[in-house]
């Protein structure tokens, strides 16, 4: 959607080689969001017992996964950060804040409460 309204020139499903690596970018992206995952919910303790950490997956979304595409996918790209970086970095962070949002509504929904008895 976002490339329809040309806010962006990320293609969704692109089956654009990512290099050097040769494998497609949406799977690179699948694998590097499940990668993730299992890394948000290891430091953010999600557990069904304890409330859902809403702020802190939308602050790790935003600022750990805009940081790694731009200081380290994109240099193994080739595209090195220069020049006025904001517009980037914020249309970076509101996009993967929304990841992290997601991430954790999924986690929750699939989790089940240890204790319960059937």
């Amino acid at each position: 959607m976002l490339h329809a309204a040309e806010l962006t020139e990320q293609l969704p499903f692109s089956t654009t080689p990512f290099a050097p690596l040769g494998v497609p970018q949406f799977l690179l992206t699948a694998l590097l969001g499940a990668l993730w995952d299992i890394v948000l919910a290891w430091l953010l303790r999600v557990d069904p017992q304890r409330p859902a950490p809403w702020l802190g997956s939308c602050v790790f979304g935003g600022i750990v996964l805009t940081a790694t595409t731009v200081f380290v996918l994109d240099p193994i790209r080739g595209t090195w950060p220069n020049g006025n970086m904001l517009p980037r970095l914020a249309f970076g962070f509101v996009v993967n804040a929304m990841w992290g949002f997601g991430a954790l509504v999924f986690m929750r929904a699939f989790m089940t409460d240890k204790g319960e008895t059937s």
